[in-house]
């Protein structure tokens, strides 16, 4: 389902007519004049002192949350979140509908959810990312409006801008003082730097911290400013941090991932880029994680030191800290607990918020100072188009997260996949859903070959005298469809769920 240059509508899915309604407002379709955006002020000082508040109830009457109201959530807890059910579930009790959720991303743990869409609660959802149960309700069309995927970015970008306007933030914390100063990095249940909440509480009209633990005494880090924050509760395990390292964030340590590994450390060098105060992010997902370790046996091999490290963190990303091999991490979310205990006790491991991180109305987001990017595909197509939000079998598999943004920012973006997944091929004529677009990719690495993008056609000859595997992207996709032993089923005719925004904000596609 991809509306991408010339590529052809296909019959099974409507076109939303543009400019389409969605929660954020109008959007154009990509390609058009994206809107033109201006950063707001931030949101009204709260008041000082203790804002302590008995209850999660007490907060709904406190900020008279009601029917058609905008909420906010974070997930640093991941499918360990705990807390938007809560909240869900007490809006259903007390009988309001019509809400807009804008979570920074949904997980499986969210699944008993679908209940609140299904009776009109939920009515709209705004999101980086959805995967589970929710995300299967609303392609079955649950949803009484289509939903919309963001990047992380753009999610930062509709924020700052006012195109989402939240009326409550309800931020999951494992601590807070009293007074609202709110971290991650501290408590029985750190989850590490609060970087997609920090910017919900800058912009929201009101902020509501549940945490785990309550203190008089300072906090040691601060992402979410006391002057951020309206009220704070005492709330029993608003996360789980056994659910933190999930799904996408766990490092793929298969033949195939090593044989990968291997020749994108390899190509890196080649490229030039495996040099000192290079610059590095992986990505979520397995090839790209798993990648990392290798990469930084090649530097240490070459005596390269790096500048930075950025992004979603893992134990592998850490390690290179600890080892010297890096400067410096700028973290906005952790994907395992060894990168929770890095926060926390590493000077040089730094918390930056998602605007800092890659809002494309931010000029000096961390994304644009990358040196090279590792991402993850579902599948990659002919014009090096990625999709990362739909299966071959339609499921929805997540959403852009941050893989549009660093693609557009890094000066190499590599894309690394198996050549296929769950029996189907990867690499296609066409990908099922656009989430980033192929003019942001440079090249394509599988366990058999490497493909480099004709707009970066230098690289080719580099590879080659380094004596890697470089192919047409044709002929990768003949070797993936050879590999594949199921076919992709077409799509039964239903009306576009999900829009896939740009992180410019207009519509990149539909599924």
């Amino acid at each position: 389902m991809n509306h991408f240059g010339d590529i052809p509508l296909p019959s099974a899915v409507s076109d939303p007519g543009f400019p389409v309604k969605t929660p954020i407002g109008p959007l154009n379709r990509f390609g058009a004049p994206a809107p033109l955006l201006t950063l707001r002020p931030d949101r009204r000082p709260a008041g000082s002192g203790d804002k302590l508040l008995p209850s999660l109830e007490a907060a709904f009457d406190r900020f008279d949350i009601g029917d058609g109201h905008v909420l906010s959530f974070h997930h640093h807890y991941r499918n360990g979140d705990r807390l938007m059910n809560a909240v869900i579930a007490l809006a259903q009790s007390r009988g309001i509908k019509g809400l807009t959720l804008c979570p920074s991303s949904i997980f499986p743990v969210h699944g008993l959810l679908v209940s609140a869409l299904r009776d009109g609660t939920i009515t709209g959802i705004v999101t980086d990312y959805m995967r589970g149960p929710l995300a299967d309700a609303i392609m079955e069309g649950d949803l009484a409006q289509t939903a919309l995927l963001q990047t992380h970015g753009g999610r930062a970008r509709a924020l700052s801008a006012g195109q989402i306007d939240i009326d409550v933030a309800l931020v999951a914390a494992p601590i807070a003082h009293v007074d609202g100063t709110t971290t991650g990095r501290a408590g029985a249940l750190a989850c590490g730097p609060l970087g997609y909440a920090a910017v919900d509480a800058r912009y929201a009209k009101n902020t509501v911290v549940l945490a785990h633990e309550v203190v008089c005494d300072r906090l040691p880090f601060q992402e979410i400013p006391a002057k951020f924050v309206d009220a704070v509760v005492r709330f029993d395990h608003p996360g789980d941090r056994s659910g933190i390292q999930s799904g996408s964030t766990v490092p793929s340590e298969t033949p195939a991932a090593d044989a990968i590994g291997h020749m994108t450390a390899r190509a890196i060098e080649a490229a030039g880029a495996l040099a000192n105060g290079m610059s590095l992010q992986s990505g979520a997902g397995g090839f790209s994680l798993g990648a990392v370790p290798i990469i930084g046996a090649l530097m240490a091999q070459n005596g390269v030191r790096g500048s930075f490290l950025s992004g979603g963190i893992t134990a592998a990303h850490t390690r290179l800290l600890e080892q010297g091999q890096f400067d410096a991490i700028h973290d906005v979310q952790c994907f395992d607990l060894a990168a929770v205990r890095s926060s926390q006790v590493n000077p040089a491991h730094h918390a930056m918020s998602a605007i800092d991180y890659a809002s494309p109305l931010n000029p000096n987001a961390r994304v644009n100072a990358l040196s090279v990017m590792l991402l993850g595909a579902a599948e990659v197509d002919l014009d090096f188009n990625v999709n990362v939000v739909t299966g071959a079998d339609g499921s929805l598999l997540g959403g852009p997260g941050g893989h549009p943004d660093t693609a557009a920012g890094a000066k190499l973006s590599i894309v690394t996949t198996a050549l296929t997944g769950g029996g189907f091929a990867k690499i296609v004529p066409r990908v099922r859903s656009l989430t980033t677009p192929g003019q942001d990719v440079d090249m394509v690495i599988t366990e058999r070959g490497i493909a480099v993008n004709a707009r970066r056609a230098e690289l080719g000859p580099a590879l080659k005298r380094a004596g890697l595997p470089v192919m047409s992207i044709e002929a990768l996709a003949a070797k993936s469809a050879e590999a594949a032993h199921r076919q992709a089923p077409p799509r039964p005719p239903v009306p576009p769920r999900v829009l896939i925004e740009h992180r410019n904000g207009t519509v990149l596609d539909w599924v």
